[in-house]
């Protein structure tokens, strides 16, 4: 996995940056699948893409000599995802992956991140504007551990400003978990980096 996969999202109020991995950039081909998978009922695809979320997620979980298993958590779908989809597209990868035995012996899948009830019916991520979607203000919060210091690793289909990633970070970390990275299917690359 080259570098130009791998990069940190802040966050300022803890003075620490979370690590992510990506599995490819969002553009032409892999973002018209992603969207396909996503919105078109492209169940199919959710099978090609789990070896390539499992790589990732195997990269960034390394095996834990002591201790519980490293979580792996998918971010949580809205409800009205839920009823537009009718699935929820980063655990249904995960399940693949799962069900293909991809996934790491040192790791489990855990839905530890829900919706405040406020933002249940909430609108897509994508449908705001940049400074709502960077503001600070958490939309998710997280079951308590079963004992502090819980390894986990989030997990989504598709990163932008990385808003989303680094509110459920927070909400974890609150809760006492220890955050230790992200996966992403894809990540869109900033506008500057195209002119590089």
């Amino acid at each position: 996995m080259g570098d130009q996969l791998q990069f940190y999202i802040e966050l300022p109020s803890t003075q620490w940056q979370l690590p992510v991995s990506a599995s490819g950039i969002y553009s032409n081909e892999l973002a018209r699948a992603i969207l396909a998978y996503k919105n078109q009922q492209r169940h199919f695809l959710g099978q090609e893409f789990a070896p390539f979320l499992a790589a990732a997620i195997n990269i960034a979980c390394p095996p834990r000599v002591l201790g519980q298993p490293t979580l792996v958590v998918p971010m949580p779908s809205s409800v009205r995802a839920l009823s537009t989809r009718g699935y929820r597209p980063v655990e249904v990868m995960l399940k693949m992956a799962q069900r293909q035995r991809l996934l790491g012996e040192h790791t489990r899948t855990s839905p530890v991140l829900h919706y405040r009830f406020r933002q249940l019916l909430g609108g897509q991520q994508k449908s705001k504007a940049g400074p709502a979607r960077r503001s600070g203000d958490s939309r998710l919060i997280a079951e308590i551990p079963k004992y502090s210091g819980q390894p986990i690793i989030l997990v989504d289909d598709v990163t932008t400003t990385g808003s989303t990633l680094r509110s459920a970070a927070l909400a974890c970390f609150e809760a006492g978990y220890d955050v230790i990275g992200a996966v992403v299917l894809a990540f869109t690359k900033p506008p500057s980096d195209d002119e590089d």
